[in-house]
Parts: structure tokens; C-alpha cells; sequence
């Protein structure tokens, strides 16, 4: 885990050498959304394709997908500093900004919500944000206490639950151990059916075969209504017909990100998890 104080010592005093604000390229949502919340817009000068959902970011020159980041597209903006979450890449890439002599910070990936704060503290360390990033853990912090509050005190078992991802070609897979997915299903008050495997799987009518879920979770991005939607997922059209099965819609950014809607987004679900 990076630690702030070192970063600061290593970083902060040669950005604020510089004449002008540090221009900034973000990539990953939940560090570009931190970076907004810590009032860094005018100094972002490109996002990845993720960070252009961002509010504010959809103008902003688009370098790729967080994983698959282009140095061109990125040199083209002439940062003083990257901010990427965990899984940028590729390393060369990153290579190759830093040899252009831009510093390329990483932040860590983590799937607990105790992990926004220290996501937080970075940014805010290596930005000259502290204060700002002080006052955006409180509301974090209040968040997640509000979450688990509301997850505390239930009655029974847990609700059973599916994570369906749409991947690109309308692909659907299901989320195992291991993903922010299963994460968030458990801080939200709910059980993984499909933590019997690691990571996503495609989905499949075998998945269904032992468990039924009480509840789909997926993107508000899908398209279609509920009951259209369910009718089309191998395994679950013939159990769905009841109407006892429901489908959970969810903002993908806001509710696997770990940034500082998560809380938020997760106690929705919480609360959709325990209608009646």
C-alpha cells in the first residue's frame, strides 16, 4: 500500500516547484471521481473511457480503456502527473510516461470500503489536497457507517444474490470470490450464490442448477425491462415466470468502483435487498 507521506516526499515537493497547477491525467473511474471531489477539475486535462462518465469529464480527451492506455494519446496532453488506479496498463506504457518525465502515480485497488480512505489520502497527498481530502473521508466515512447500520440488524439468512456483468458484445458473466462484485454483494447484507468459483464466469444455465438467487443485481446500462431481461438469462427464464426473482439496477462505477459513491450505492442495495 502507498503511503502518503512518502509519496509527499517524493512528489509533492517537485509538482509544487512547478509555475502553473499541475495538469493532470486520471485513469480508472474511482480516481478520477476522487480527483473531482477534490475540486482537481480544472487541472485534468484527460481521462480514461471510464473516467468520461465522471460529471464534468465527458468533454475531456479520452486516452482508452484503464487497461489498455496509450502513450501517445496520453503524452499528446502533456501531464506533469498520471493518477491510475490499480490495474493500468500496460507497464510499458507507464514506462514510457514516466521516461517522458511525467510522474505516474498508482493507486491501489482494494475491496473493502476502508480502502476509499486510503485511495483518498494518496491523491489527496500527492495533489496538495490534504485538506480537501480530510473533509471528503468524513462524508465517506459517514457513509459507510450509515451502510453498515443498516445492515447490522436483519432477521434470518442472508438473501441470495447474482452480480451479472455485461461484458463487451453483450456477454453476461457471473461474479465469484475475489471480484469487487462478491464484495460489495456481502457489505450490501447479501449472499453470493456463486462463491464457489473465483472471479467472473460465463454465464451459464448450470450456474442456476443447485440455487436459485432471490435477486439479480446488474447494470442500469442493460437495456430492456426486468422481466425481458430475466427471460433471456440461461437458467433463470423458467424460475423467473413467478415474478418472485428480482432484479436489482445498479451505476457499475458507483457500486463496484470502491470511490466515494460506493457507500452510498451500496446501501441502496441494502435497502432493495430487504423489501418485502
Amino acid at each position: 500500500m502507498l503511503r502518503p507521506a512518502t509519496i509527499l516526499a517524493f512528489l509533492l515537493c517537485a509538482l509544487s516547484t512547478r509555475a502553473e497547477a499541475p495538469r493532470l491525467v486520471t485513469a480508472g473511474s474511482a480516481v478520477t471521481e476522487i480527483a473531482v471531489a477534490l475540486g482537481l477539475t480544472p487541472q485534468i486535462v484527460a481521462v480514461d473511457t471510464s473516467g468520461q462518465a465522471v460529471e464534468g469529464m465527458g468533454d475531456k480527451p479520452d486516452v482508452g480503456y484503464v487497461r489498455m492506455l496509450g502513450a501517445e494519446g496520453i503524452l499528446a496532453q502533456k501531464p506533469d502527473l498520471l493518477l491510475v488506479s490499480g490495474e493500468a496498463g500496460p507497464p510499458s506504457v507507464l514506462g514510457q510516461i514516466r521516461a517522458a518525465g511525467a510522474d505516474v502515480v498508482i493507486i491501489p485497488n482494494g475491496y473493502s470500503l476502508d480502502d476509499i480512505d486510503d485511495k483518498i489520502r494518496t491523491i489527496a497527498a500527492v495533489t496538495g489536497r490534504v485538506e480537501e481530502g480530510e473533509k471528503l473521508i468524513m462524508k465517506v466515512e459517514s457513509d459507510v457507517h450509515a451502510l453498515r447500520a443498516a445492515t447490522a440488524n436483519h432477521d434470518g439468512e442472508r438473501p441470495s444474490v447474482v452480480f451479472l456483468l455485461a461484458r463487451h458484445g453483450g456477454n453476461l458473466m457471473a461474479a465469484g470470490r475475489e471480484t469487487a462484485a462478491h464484495a460489495m454483494i456481502q457489505a450490501s447484507g447479501g449472499r453470493n450464490i456463486c462463491a464457489d468459483f473465483n472471479g467472473y464466469k460465463p454465464l451459464s444455465a448450470e450456474i442456476f442448477a443447485v440455487t436459485t438467487p432471490d435477486f439479480v443485481i446488474v447494470s442500469e446500462s442493460i437495456g430492456g425491462d426486468d422481466a425481458q431481461f430475466l427471460a433471456s438469462v440461461p437458467g433463470l427464464g423458467a424460475s423467473s415466470a413467478g415474478g418472485g426473482l428480482r432484479v436489482i439496477r445498479v451505476d457499475d462505477a458507483a457500486f463496484l468502483g470502491f470511490g466515494p459513491r460506493t457507500p452510498s450505492a451500496a446501501t441502496q442495495v441494502a435497502a432493495a435487498l430487504r423489501q418485502p
